[in-house]
């Protein structure tokens, strides 16, 4: 379909003049030839009215009513006048149309705003939308490309990683506190290139960090003038591991641990399936506690270890300081969608029918929402039973409430005691019959409350406290905390911290 453009057509390119419009369905092709008689040479700036060829330019413009724009532009090739200009030939330069590029400036600048706000697949299916389809690395190139106005060298900086690809490379993220604007990317996270960084842009007066070693030398190194705080949220986070630590080998005295076996709830059954399948996985687990075991035994280092059999150091440490193979957890049975169901479902069985797909849809003319596996789950576990005990008893066993593990437990003991659950409550009051567990977690409390209230008048009785508290992990916490002197304190009375870093 072809057409023309009537005189108050809603488009126009300053320099052009349309000869053609066609209508290709979601697409307009326009074409436009030049109409100035003279160019200006981009080298010597002498004027040239002698054409020398012809060629053509397809660039993408904005969209018109909801279709795609392409342009077809008939462009011309001058001659250049001066004897003495480089150039001998030149293209004539287009005011809204940068050399080479494949869309207009318009559309150029609409798109770097997508970019920057939207980037990658986001922003790409957003102008598929718009019309003006482009891919999504090219709205990476075009964030990546742009320039921002040069910003002054923060007076806070935040600092912290990030990852290129995780588990393998990282970088570091600088942030400007006040403005919460980013300041920089570097390209690893090493000392000496934050240090150089900071050697490079003097001015900086405080500096947010995590824990880490790196960071504290770089900032140390860089700009010794400045004050470091520890950022609360990673000093918590390292608490939480130390107490997660302390809690993987401490035994949980009998009378917790008899209390805890006279506490019932009720717990599913598993088939004979995933029962074999779960002990598979446990003799797996189990051969690899083994061998972690066998190596430090003869001398090997935790790193050392991960490294030979591919595994995260966090786990080998947890087999390193098990006196026994530390068993999952099984946590209690929560509400199912078919329990108000089971009753009728056991009259239909004790009937007869054993049809997976016919209970399944007897259930959802009574108003059962669950899926079609739970109902092939409730029928294979009754096919299992070879037991005396009946079918409704086989699948609610009363079973007992096991202990929380480290990690969840570690958890509780950083939170708020009025914002704990009835069942971590429990568990709570349990374990702090033991008089380790109970110094432990009074200790953590402390902690978490100064830096909620930003006190810190009491943190060298703390420090002392965790010292003499006989834990030996809370006690290498605290020393480690000691040596960061100055750092530590402000992150306790100081307002900032990486919350915009993360």
């Amino acid at each position: 379909m072809r057409c023309s453009f009537l005189p108050t057509r809603p488009f126009s390119f300053p320099g052009f003049a349309i000869q053609q419009v066609t209508n290709l369905g979601t697409i307009l092709i326009i074409t436009a030839c030049a109409t100035s008689p003279t160019v200006v040479c981009p080298s010597c700036q002498h004027i040239s009215r002698r054409v020398h060829s012809y060629y053509t330019r397809s660039p993408q413009d904005l969209p018109v009513s909801g279709h795609v724009v392409q342009l077809v532009l008939r462009v011309r090739r001058f001659r250049c006048l001066n004897a003495h200009c480089p150039r001998q030939t030149f293209a004539e330069r287009l005011p809204d149309l940068p050399v080479s590029a494949r869309q207009t400036t318009r559309l150029g600048m609409l798109l770097d705003c997508i970019a920057i706000v939207l980037s990658g697949q986001a922003g790409s299916r957003l102008t598929e939308q718009l019309a003006m389809p482009v891919s999504a690395d090219t709205l990476l190139r075009r964030a990546k490309k742009h320039d921002p106005t040069p910003r002054a060298t923060p007076r806070v900086l935040g600092v912290d990683d990030f990852a290129f690809r995780r588990g393998h490379t990282y970088g570091t993220i600088l942030i400007d506190l006040e403005t919460h604007q980013p300041g920089d990317l570097l390209e690893d996270r090493s000392a000496e290139t934050f240090a150089t960084w900071l050697r490079l842009h003097p001015g900086v007066e405080i500096i947010s960090r995590d824990r880490s070693k790196d960071y504290q030398r770089g900032a140390t190194d860089g700009a010794p003038q400045a004050q470091q705080v520890i950022d609360r949220w990673h000093l918590l986070k390292n608490l939480r591991e130390a107490i997660e630590r302390f809690l993987s080998h401490t035994q949980v005295p009998g009378d917790a641990s008899e209390a805890a076996g006279h506490a019932v709830s009720p717990r599913q059954k598993r088939t004979s399936g995933e029962r074999a399948r779960s002990q598979g996985a446990r003799q797996q687990r189990l051969a690899l506690y083994q061998q972690v075991q066998e190596r430090y035994r003869q001398g090997g280092t935790i790193l050392g270890i991960a490294r030979q059999l591919h595994l995260g150091h966090r786990r080998v440490r947890k087999f390193v300081r098990s006196a026994s193979f530390p068993e999952w957890g099984k946590p209690a049975r929560t509400r199912s969608a078919i329990d108000p169901y089971r009753a009728y479902l056991q009259e239909r069985w004790q009937q007869g029918y054993r049809s997976t797909p016919q209970l399944w849809h007897e259930l959802q003319v009574r108003g059962f929402t669950g899926s079609r596996m739970m109902v092939y789950r409730w029928v294979k576990l009754q096919s299992d039973e070879t037991g005396s005990t009946s079918a409704q008893t086989y699948h609610q066993e009363m079973m007992p409430v096991k202990s929380m593990a480290p990690r969840p437990l570690s958890w509780v003991f950083l939170c708020a005691p009025q914002r704990l659950e009835k069942q971590e409550q429990e568990t709570l009051s349990r374990i702090l019959k033991a008089e380790p567990i109970n110094r432990a977690y009074t200790l953590a409390q402390q902690l978490v409350t100064m830096v909620k209230e930003r006190n810190a008048e009491r943190l060298g009785t703390w420090l002392l406290d965790c010292q003499n508290s006989g834990i030996s992990d809370l006690v290498t916490f605290a020393q480690a905390l000691e040596k960061e002197g100055s750092a530590f304190q402000a992150a306790l009375t100081l307002p900032y911290s990486n919350d915009y870093v993360a």
